[in-house]
């Protein structure tokens, strides 16, 4: 059976930066793998790698899903190994879950999980409104909650 590996946002991105993690799902499931960092202190800026298995893809106020790759069996246990591992951003700096998503890119590409250029990609995309990330996307996203 095929995976898809795609960046999954949540929120619009106007006031505040939307979230940003990763989902690997069969389509047309409505369930998948949620692979992201959340913040656990606010104050600190302290993010946690948190996996969410099943996740519903339509959930907490997800946006859309950006697909990004095509994956086996294989490659999907071995994203997930690799996305488990990336350590989220220093405690107390400026980085948030959009560079969690990148440094995540970076080890992708190195592994050739990922197309060449996906990181440069997504790295135009930080702090952009989903709105214009969805059109950017083009074919490739995939609306949620009817967004």
């Amino acid at each position: 059976m095929a995976y898809q590996l795609s960046v999954s946002i949540f929120g619009p991105g106007i006031s505040e930066p939307a979230h940003w993690g990763f989902v690997i799902h069969q389509p047309p499931n409505d369930s998948g793998e949620l692979l992201h960092v959340r913040v656990i202190d606010v104050p600190m800026n302290i993010f946690q790698f948190e996996p969410r298995v099943p996740h519903l893809l339509d959930s907490q106020g997800a946006y859309g899903l950006c697909k990004i790759a095509d994956l086996d069996g294989a490659q999907r246990f071995k994203v997930a190994s690799i996305l488990e591992r990336e350590v989220p951003a220093p405690r107390g700096g400026m980085k948030n879950c959009q560079d969690w998503v990148l440094d995540g890119l970076v080890a992708l590409e190195v592994e050739e999980l990922v197309a060449d250029g996906t990181t440069a990609i997504w790295t135009s995309r930080v702090g952009k409104r989903t709105d214009v990330i969805k059109r950017e996307a083009g074919r490739d996203w995939h609306s949620l909650n009817n967004r």
